[in-house]
């Protein structure tokens, strides 16, 4: 599926107009299927327990999957890769999927690769490699502040592991033709050459594990729909290189603070960062969070309020452990007992908790930053 036909998302921009609805049309158009409640149910029982990423709808595409979870129930196993880009802070909209990616790894106690595409910013973005010397370092304590397994979460940084990355990358791009990326992801003649290249550099990881054993394993890559697109062009390469396809199990946005689209890194007021203080979060979700509400509190106290659209209820039904309390907070906002001022309270005494967590637990992945590190022969270990 041609981008040019759909610029509601690519894996660089997303329309601020795009709403839950525009979800399943977009996944239908770029050819995911949807998960139903038998692949959901399949996925929760092997995984010994239920994750509100699957039940409330977030992780709602796939690719393959059944074919990963095929592969596990033989015996085959699979291995799991996901990535982040480093331009800037990260915000609770980058954490919430490697938040799905560590209940998939401890769950099936599986190896993990996360990509870090700095090479992707520098040539995207325009950044310079002093800048995103620094940001890939923190976005990457970031990241193992979720308390991924370090035995088996492997850090491959583009600009660093370029060794491991750029032969396989240049068996990729030789079945990628300048037609094909111009379709798929609406380059122009005046691109840089770059660009044109970085899909192969992505495609690797999906068969990495493979290459470096002498032996297939599947890979099942959890990503944003933003970034299907590339693992599109992987699927339809890699079983020409002799690897097989890899699986995806595929998420939306967590939107802007605002309403709609995502959160933004270059706009500090659409989204909760990482390092907002408790301050900076009640007044960003007093201030600016789209409410479900109603115009009056007299009219929220008869009518209700429409959780599904509420940026607070949206964020607190993903952070919030206990179901039972999102169900008792979702039936009393509905029913208008509840007033979108107390929700937003709640909310914010709720994010800053999990955010104070998170620091905590990102000084300890400071100590052992070293250990997550992606080498060749620590991976091949990994497996043994």
């Amino acid at each position: 599926m041609s981008l040019n036909d759909n610029r509601d998302v690519t894996p660089w921009e997303v329309s601020e107009s795009l709403g839950e609805g525009d979800y399943v049309r977009i996944a239908s158009e770029f050819g995911a299927g949807l998960i139903d409640s038998d692949l959901r149910n399949r996925l929760e029982k092997l995984a010994g327990g239920t994750n509100p990423f699957l039940n409330q709808g977030v992780f709602f595409a796939h690719r393959d999957l059944n074919l990963a979870l095929d592969d596990l129930e033989s015996g085959k196993g699979f291995y799991l890769y996901t990535g982040r880009g480093p331009s800037g802070k990260m915000h609770l909209g980058h954490l919430l999927p490697f938040m799905f990616t560590r209940w998939l790894q401890k769950s099936f106690d599986v190896n993990l690769i996360i990509q870090i595409t700095d090479d992707e910013k520098f040539l995207f973005r325009d950044l310079e490699w002093k800048q995103l010397s620094q940001v890939t370092r923190d976005n990457i304590l970031d990241i193992l502040s979720l308390g991924f397994d370090a035995r088996r979460t492997h850090i491959l940084i583009d600009s660093i592991n370029g060794s491991t990355l750029y032969r396989r990358g240049v068996e990729v791009a030789r079945h990628i033709n300048v037609t094909l990326s111009k379709a798929v992801f609406g380059f122009q003649d005046s691109d840089n050459v770059g660009k044109f290249f970085f899909t192969s550099i992505q495609s690797v990881p999906a068969f990495l594990v493979s290459s470096l054993l002498g032996r297939n394993i599947r890979c099942l890559i959890p990503h944003a729909i933003d970034q299907d697109p590339h693992f599109k062009v992987s699927r339809d390469v890699l079983p020409k290189l002799g690897y097989l396809k890899p699986s995806s199990i595929i998420s939306k946005f967590l939107p802007s603070l605002k309403g709609g689209g995502k959160m933004s890194s270059s706009d500090p007021n659409s989204g909760i960062f990482l390092d907002d203080t408790p301050q900076v979060v009640r007044k960003k979700i007093m201030k600016y969070a789209f409410s479900g509400g109603r115009d009056t509190a007299e009219e929220q106290r008869k009518y209700g309020a429409n959780p599904d659209i509420d940026f607070s209820f949206n964020v607190y039904k993903l952070i919030e452990d206990d179901q039972v309390k999102v169900s008792k907070i979702r039936e009393e906002y509905s029913s208008g007992s509840m007033l979108s001022g107390e929700l937003k309270s709640l909310v914010a005494e709720k994010i800053s908790q999990v955010l104070a967590e998170l620091r905590e637990k990102r000084e300890i992945a400071t100590e052992k930053y070293d250990e997550y590190l992606f080498s060749e022969d620590r991976l091949i270990e990994s497996f043994r």
